[in-house]
């Protein structure tokens, strides 16, 4: 069964900033705590990742996959896994709104399901770790 896990947070820089870190994903060994490889295997024609693959370690779960990106301008970007060893299914997003005042309100959703069984309530509790752990280490990366 998939699992839904949605937070937000505002981050001191403009959208333009806050997706360049993103669609940065080579970087993300360096800033995010349970992605331990990643690399870009396809660009699209704005230069933004369109395919890369990740190797995660994340409690309960490690896993290599890659996942396929759709980019609108600084304001969305969404992916779906296409290939995964651990999960099922992966789709997720980051959506920003500019704030208007050189901040920008960050809100990232992920749905994911594993091929292995864990418990709903360890299931939940770790996605929700991941979704909120990711965004205070973009926060933190972005205003450092």
């Amino acid at each position: 069964m998939a699992d839904h896990a949605r937070s937000t947070i505002v981050i001191n820089a403009r959208p333009a900033a806050v997706m360049g870190a993103i669609a940065d994903i080579p970087a993300y060994p360096v800033w995010v705590g349970q992605i331990e490889e990643a690399e870009v295997l396809e660009s699209g024609p704005d230069g933004r990742p369109r395919r890369a693959r990740f190797r995660i370690n994340a409690l309960v779960i490690k896993d290599e996959f890659v996942n396929e990106y759709t980019w609108t301008a600084d304001s969305q970007v969404t992916w779906s896994m296409v290939q995964g060893e651990a999960m099922s299914l992966q789709d997720g997003s980051y959506t920003l709104r500019d704030l208007g005042d050189g901040s920008t309100e960050v809100t990232y959703d992920l749905t994911a399901e594993t091929k292995v069984k864990i418990p709903g309530m360890l299931r939940r509790k770790v996605q929700n770790g991941i979704v909120d752990a990711a965004l205070k280490d973009l926060k933190k990366h972005v205003e450092s």
